[in-house]
């Protein structure tokens, strides 16, 4: 698929954005290498603008009041809770805040692999169930693990897995269990005018790109999860699930 902006071509498949396809307004807004501090280009040596990304005025004032002015990011600030599972397996949360979740790698009885979610607010539990063969030995990897519980619809609103760094994903999973801890609430230091409906390619200089302001926005397509800061500086648009 090929997304065209000002005659300049991003390869790739931008996910649908809109949660719902109508009763959205959107307005243009121009972007340049600028826009992101310390934008850097991609394997193809382009410099992208990503989908989801938060904009205002490069002057300090709203897009909306001088459209004529260049966009910025907006980048919020947030920490998000996280634990290391036997050194290899990790887990952060999607959501912002103290987020106490417990995860828990439990071996199984059988060749059942599975993932069971439960728990409330910010104190969700994710158990997965490990996989055996007739001697009782775990088949699964840790690889395996990160894709059940990212691949879980539940399990992967509330937080994503993956292998720590400098880990072999590759070993065989083993019991195991972690709270997540450290988290914080999200700030923005700046107003937001909207969000970036399709990723733009900047790499010969200034591109157009569409601002969505106001509509229903799929939050499982957001690069992150908004928080209640973000939000509040878009309070014409609702970020939703569609399971």
């Amino acid at each position: 698929m090929a997304i065209t902006n000002n005659a300049q071509s991003v390869n790739g498949f931008d996910k649908e954005l809109l949660l719902i396809g109508e009763g959205y307004v959107a307005r243009p807004v121009t972007l340049n290498k600028d826009t992101i501090t310390g934008l850097v280009a991609d394997e193809a040596g382009r410099f992208i603008i990503p989908q989801g990304t938060y904009l205002y005025g490069a002057t300090g004032e709203s897009l909306l009041v001088n459209p004529q002015q260049n966009a910025v990011a907006v980048v919020p600030t947030v920490t998000k809770s996280t634990g290391t599972i036997n050194t290899i397996l990790t887990v952060t949360s999607k959501r912002e805040g103290a987020v106490a979740d417990v995860i828990t790698l439990a071996v199984g009885t059988d060749s059942t692999f599975a993932v069971a979610v439960g728990g409330t607010g910010l104190a969700k539990t994710i158990d997965v169930t490990l996989p055996v063969d007739s001697l009782g030995n775990v088949t699964a990897t840790y690889e395996d693990v990160v894709n059940k519980i990212n691949g879980d619809v539940e399990a992967n609103s509330f937080d994503v897995a993956s292998i720590a760094a400098g880990a072999d994903g590759t070993t065989t999973a083993a019991a195991g269990t972690v709270t997540l801890a450290g988290g914080g609430a999200e700030t923005v230091t700046s107003d937001i005018d909207g969000v970036l409906y399709h990723s733009v390619d900047v790499t010969l200089g200034e591109s157009n790109g569409a601002m969505i302001i106001a509509g229903y926005i799929d939050v499982d397509k957001m690069p992150s999860v908004p928080g209640a800061a973000v939000k509040a500086k878009l309070p014409k648009i609702t970020f939703a699930r569609k399971d």
